[in-house]
This record gives structure tokens, C-alpha cells and sequence, in this order.
């Protein structure tokens, strides 16, 4: 099993090298302050994950930031406490093609949309999570520290593993705050 586990592994890496080569994408750091539109993009595992990440998502809004959500739940069925919307979106486990890659419509739009900013705020690493992060067009794209995430990511964040998803966006704003100190862009593409 562990030969079969390490192929999945070795075939899933390629396509994600595939998938950084192909994208076209401006890398810029931007503040909090000069975003317009910003992807948020968290694990699923019931309600109370959901009111957390939109609670981030409505304190963005009012700062006249458009969020837009997606989520991934492990169940095979969407969950129906929390409705889908134009702005939420979730997929599932029932929803991964053979190689782990996310066939639902809903991801392929909210990685196509050209955020200022992606929030990954999943917890844990899955193949999937690194996906939707990797194929993002996102001009500033953060997440956690991974073995992936240095690669994907323009900018991370060490964590605890005890941390939670609440500690991880205040993490993430207490560093935006830093940011927002400079009102200017700084393109990445130089450093």
C-alpha cells in the first residue's frame, strides 16, 4: 500500500508543478487597505467553522472588501445547515476526481477569480486544500507553513498545531495591520 500511497503522491506533485507553470498571475503584497476582493478558502467541519470564517469575511466586507468563500466538507454530501450562495460555496469528498483534484464547478470559478488577496485558512494539509491554493490566480496568496504551502504561498505563517481557526485569523490580521502601515503595493516579482 505504501508503493501505491508514494505514485498517488509522486503522479499528484507533477500536477501541481503542471499547474504553477500554466498559471499566469501577477504576485503583488497587498495590504488589507488597498484590497478590493479577497478569496477565503477553509476545512468544513460543521457550523461552527462556517460562522468563524464569516465572521472574518463580514469584518473584510465592511472595510468594503467583496469575499468570496469556499469550502471543503470530508462528508460525501454538502452540508444543509449552512446554505450555498454566490459568495459561499463548498465541495466534497464525493466531489474529488480519482486523483484528488476537485471536479465541482464552484471550485474551478473561485480559483479563476482574480483576487487581491487568498486566505487559505485550512488547518491541515490535503491534497485538495493545496489544489484550490495552487490554481488560485491570486495576486497575494497567504497560508500556513507546509512542506506545500512554501511553495505555493507568497506569504506564511507558522503555527501551532493547537491552534485554532480563530487564533489563525487573528494571527493573519495582526500581521495585516502591519501591512496596511504602508499604503503602497510591493510587486514580488522583483525579490
Amino acid at each position: 500500500m505504501k508503493i501505491i500511497e508514494n505514485f498517488k503522491t509522486f503522479r499528484w506533485s507533477r500536477r501541481m508543478r503542471k499547474i504553477a507553470r500554466k498559471l499566469k498571475r501577477r504576485r503583488q503584497m497587498i495590504g488589507l487597505d488597498l484590497a478590493k476582493s479577497v478569496g477565503i478558502y477553509f476545512h468544513y467541519d460543521g457550523k461552527a467553522s462556517y460562522e468563524t470564517v464569516n465572521k472574518f469575511a463580514n469584518y473584510l466586507r465592511n472595510r468594503g472588501i467583496s469575499a468570496m468563500l469556499l469550502a471543503y466538507s470530508d462528508s460525501k454530501e454538502k452540508p444543509t445547515e449552512v446554505p450555498e450562495s454566490p459568495n459561499f460555496g463548498v465541495f466534497t469528498k464525493s466531489e474529488l476526481g480519482s486523483n484528488r483534484i476537485p471536479l465541482d464547478v464552484v471550485v474551478n470559478r473561485f480559483v479563476k477569480q482574480p483576487f487581491d488577496i487568498f486566505f487559505d485558512l485550512s488547518l491541515t494539509d490535503h491534497f485538495q486544500n493545496l489544489y484550490v491554493a495552487n490554481a488560485s490566480h491570486a495576486t497575494f496568496k497567504v497560508g500556513r507553513v507546509s512542506e506545500w504551502g512554501l511553495k505555493i504561498f507568497d506569504f506564511t505563517l507558522e503555527i501551532k498545531e493547537t491552534t485554532t481557526l480563530d487564533e489563525f485569523i487573528n494571527i493573519i490580521l495582526g500581521y495585516f495591520e502591519v501591512f496596511n502601515q504602508t499604503e503602497t503595493a510591493i510587486d514580488l516579482k522583483n525579490i
